[in-house]
């Protein structure tokens, strides 16, 4: 009864041995090293947490580095958050847009300072003049000298043997050139003229549109020009009615 009594209490020792030791955790191998090493420990922590990671400067004297941080946003040189710009929406007219009419410059009103007509035979004449309100406008209607050929020639379609022809054109010497110039340095400001190398046209028209001091030019050969200078009534000296031109521009 004795020996009964003592086999149950050892069962019931070694049960609540076995209890014990099923409670008790194992040692974790990171605790121990991470307890023995105050420095790794840190180094954990720092991984685990959310930091800004600063950018790294090198420096020339020492072995080690310096953190930089990234300026925030907001300093110099940086962009600065701001609100997008809103949308507007145009409301809808509901008055009809009255437009106002063109205006239409006021005709300018001219009169002559100048009016004649020239026979040149390679000879020149000039003239000066101060345009205080400008334009200035010179034109001019050609006249030159003609030229009658007769032509002979042999017609080869018709078998009626030599047959002639004359031809009327303008004379080969007949030219006229308008030089408009600064009276001092002689600097040419604007040129005008018939034949030669310009064109051939029987009516043309010169304008001088700076303020100024003018020498005006006329010379050619084996033509007639007529020739009338216009300015503004207003802002000028005293002039005379305009003429009627005899060709149009």
């Amino acid at each position: 009864m004795t020996g009964t009594r003592i086999g149950i209490f050892g069962m019931l020792v070694l049960v609540a041995m076995v209890c014990l030791s099923g409670c008790i955790s194992p040692p974790d191998e990171n605790t121990g090293s991470s307890a023995g090493s105050g420095g790794d420990a840190g180094s954990k922590g720092s991984i685990s947490g959310t930091t800004a990671t600063p950018t790294v400067t090198e420096t020339g004297g020492g072995s080690g580095t310096i953190p930089t941080p990234t300026p925030p946003p907001g300093e110099a040189g940086y962009l600065v958050l701001a609100t997008p710009f809103p949308v507007e929406t145009t409301p809808a007219s509901t008055m009809s847009a009255t437009r106002l009419p063109d205006s239409t410059p006021s005709p300018i009103e001219y009169m002559g300072i100048h009016y004649g007509t020239l026979a040149l035979k390679n000879n020149k004449t000039a003239f000066t003049y101060d345009l205080h309100k400008p334009p200035l406008v010179i034109e001019m209607c050609f006249s030159p000298n003609m030229t009658t050929r007769t032509i002979w020639y042999d017609s080869k379609y018709t078998n009626k043997g030599e047959k002639t022809e004359t031809v009327t054109t303008i004379s080969p010497y007949a030219w006229f050139e308008v030089i408009v110039r600064e009276p001092v340095s002689g600097q040419i400001v604007a040129r005008e003229g018939f034949a030669r190398e310009y064109s051939t046209d029987t009516g043309k028209d010169l304008t001088i549109r700076s303020q100024g001091k003018y020498l005006i030019e006329f010379s050619g050969n084996e033509l007639s020009a007529q020739v009338q200078i216009r300015v503004p009534k207003e802002g000028n000296p005293a002039g005379s009615p305009l003429k009627k031109m005899s060709c149009t521009f």
